[in-house]
């Protein structure tokens, strides 16, 4: 049982039990998109929207709201702070100028870096995980991202 996250939750099963875990994981994971959103000036929203702009690849904000699942008007507002901000410019798609891409600036790569290396610094109790642990944890996680089993690498 569970009251510290769910008063008078109990398992049905291991599973389910390792599936509320990762889940009350998340509280963790909006704290620190919350503080390395602060550290760099930017709400939570445009911090990730900048996370998933590739610096090589400029994105429409048609394309952004595809990666970030959800509708495109949503990403007008953090793209426009991002924008404000310098760390991007729109700029029209030389394959079709009816169409603006993202583009990432020196200073937005160098932010979106800093964002990336905070965001995605593993928790003490990953790193004390023995290779293979890590290695198997890994393995079922990406079969629970994908929806099946991942071919062999």
């Amino acid at each position: 049982m569970s009251d510290a996250f769910v008063p008078g939750l109990r398992y049905s099963s291991g599973a389910q039990e390792l599936w509320a875990l990762l889940v009350e994981t998340f509280a963790s994971w909006e704290e620190r998109i919350n503080a390395a959103a602060a550290e760099t000036d930017l709400s939570p929203v445009s911090a990730w929207a900048l996370v998933q702009l590739d610096p090589e690849h400029p994105m429409s904000q048609k394309a952004l709201a595809q990666r970030l699942k959800c509708n495109p008007s949503t990403v007008v507002d953090p793209t426009d702070r991002l924008e404000e901000a310098g760390l991007v410019v729109r700029k029209p798609n030389a394959s079709d100028r009816r169409v603006n891409v993202l583009v990432v600036t020196q200073k937005g790569a160098r932010v979106r870096d800093q964002l990336i290396d905070r965001l995605f610094e593993p928790p003490a109790a990953f790193r004390r995980l023995p290779a293979k642990e890590q290695a198997r944890f890994r393995e079922v996680m990406r079969e629970a991202a994908i929806g099946k089993k991942p071919a062999s690498r």
